[in-house]
C-alpha cells in the first residue's frame, strides 16, 4: 500500500520572522536596552514568541512568558531549558488572563504584541488589574497608521499606532502614561517601502541582518534627535499607587 505522504505544514511569516530575528542580536539588544530601566523584579512577559528577549529579561528577575501558539512555546522552552527564574504558559491573550494573577507580577511587558488582538482596550485593562500600585504596563508596538501594509496584514496585525491614540488608550484603562517616544526613524522608510510599495509579506532576512548592524549606532544618534515619528512607539504606563 502506497504510504500517503504528510501535508506541508502551512507557511507561517510569523515564525519565520521570529526565527530570523533570533540572529538579530544588537537588535534584540536594543529593545531589551530599553526595557531594562523601567523592568522591575517579577516580570510577566505577555506574547514571548520564541523567547527572543525572555533570557535578557530573566537576568536577575522571574519571569512568566506566555504565548498562544504552542510551537512558539516549544521552541522558546528549547532555548532557554537552561536559563533559572523562568517559567512559560500557553493563554489566549484575547480571554481572561486572571489566571495569571498568582504570578502577582510588578511589570508587564508587551513587545510587538498588542498589534494582533482586535481587543487591545481588554488586554490593556486586564493588565492594569493584574498590577499592584506602582506596578508598570511597557509597550513596544508598530506606530503609523498610514504605513499599514502588505506585512502587517501578512504578520496579523489589525492596526499601527499615534503616540496619541496609545496613550488615550492606556489612560482609559486606568494607567498614568510616564513615558511614550516613537522609536527608529530609519526604519520608516523600510517599511513603507517593503509593505507599501513592493507588497512583500516579510521583512527580508538580507535588510533585517543589516539593520541588526547599525542599530548601535543609529540608536545612539536617535537619543539626541527629536522623533516626531518612528516606525516603533515605546510606552510606559504606571498604575497609580493611590488606587
Amino acid at each position: 500500500m502506497k504510504k500517503r505522504r504528510k501535508a506541508a505544514p502551512p507557511w507561517d511569516g510569523q515564525r519565520e520572522t521570529l526565527e530570523d530575528l533570533s540572529a538579530a542580536v544588537h537588535y534584540n539588544e536594543w529593545i531589551y536596552g530599553i526595557l531594562r530601566p523601567y523592568a522591575g523584579v517579577r516580570v510577566l512577559e505577555i506574547g514571548c514568541g520564541t523567547g527572543n528577549l525572555t533570557g535578557s529579561l530573566a537576568e536577575g528577575r522571574r519571569v512568566l512568558a506566555v504565548d498562544v501558539h504552542s510551537g512558539y512555546l516549544r521552541e522558546a522552552r528549547r532555548r532557554l531549558r537552561a536559563v533559572p527564574g523562568v517559567a512559560f504558559k500557553k493563554i489566549d491573550l484575547e480571554k481572561k488572563l486572571s489566571a495569571l494573577r498568582s504570578f502577582r507580577p510588578d511589570t508587564v511587558i508587551c513587545v510587538n504584541v498588542l498589534e494582533h488582538l482586535s481587543g487591545d482596550h481588554r488586554v490593556l485593562r486586564q493588565c492594569y488589574g493584574l498590577l499592584p500600585p506602582g506596578g508598570r504596563l511597557l509597550l513596544f508596538v508598530p506606530a503609523l497608521q498610514c504605513l499599514f501594509g502588505s506585512m502587517d496584514l501578512s504578520y496579523g496585525h489589525f492596526r499601527r499606532y499615534s503616540a496619541g491614540g496609545l496613550t488615550g488608550k492606556m489612560e482609559k484603562a486606568g494607567f498614568q502614561v510616564a513615558y511614550c517616544r516613537y522609536l527608529n526613524l530609519l526604519g520608516v522608510l523600510g517599511w513603507w517601502w517593503n509593505g507599501k510599495v513592493l507588497k512583500r509579506k516579510i521583512i527580508p532576512k538580507s535588510q533585517m541582518m543589516l539593520y541588526d548592524r547599525v542599530v548601535g549606532f543609529t540608536s545612539k544618534i536617535e537619543r539626541f534627535l527629536p522623533k516626531p515619528i518612528g516606525m516603533s512607539l515605546f510606552c510606559v504606563g504606571e498604575k497609580s499607587s493611590s488606587r
